[in-house]
């Protein structure tokens, strides 16, 4: 009898030890969840707290094809978040095709600053098109915000407009 008291103590001291080994693992894969949910909820947040919109009349965007080997056309866009945006962050794609970023301006009005709510940012794009003046354009745009407790958001929008040759 003595033995089999002995034998059930050593399984009873293995078992509890397993357990707790067991417990330690999924206590640390919950702690890792918990820390990834935070980061998606973080990015999230940072991601709905960033917007923007199209300004001013898409029907008659400015074009100005003076210059032929250096056309323009200028948008304006407007911070619609709550978050800053680095107007040095814009990807603007024209017809699918991507402005590279030396030949876009930024500017915010009326006076520099930050990018921040309700700000007008004038952007201007530079390039070779040779369109015909009431040309319809497609424009996708995205943005990124500033940093903010470690997460950046970002909003991206598509639209058409019509030029206007000056």
């Amino acid at each position: 009898m003595a033995d089999g008291g002995a034998s059930t103590y050593i399984f009873l001291a293995t078992a509890l030890l397993i357990s707790g080994a067991v417990s330690a693992v999924l206590i640390a894969q919950y702690g890792d969840m918990t820390s990834a949910m935070e980061v998606e909820r973080r990015a999230a947040e940072a991601d709905s707290k960033t917007s923007f919109d199209y300004a001013g009349d898409l029907s008659n965007v400015a074009y100005d094809t003076t210059d032929p080997a250096a056309e323009t056309i200028t948008i304006y866009l407007q911070n619609t978040g709550e978050y800053a945006l680095d107007e040095n962050s814009l990807f603007i794609q024209l017809d699918g095709v991507v402005i590279p970023d030396v030949d876009v301006s930024a500017t915010i009005l009326p006076a520099g600053g930050d990018w921040g709510t309700t700000e007008l940012l004038e952007v201007e794009m530079t390039g070779t098109w040779a369109l015909a003046d009431n040309s319809d354009i497609k424009l996708t745009i995205l943005v990124i915000s500033v940093t903010v407790a470690g997460y950046e958001g970002q909003d991206s929008q598509s639209t058409e407009a019509r030029l206007n040759e000056l």
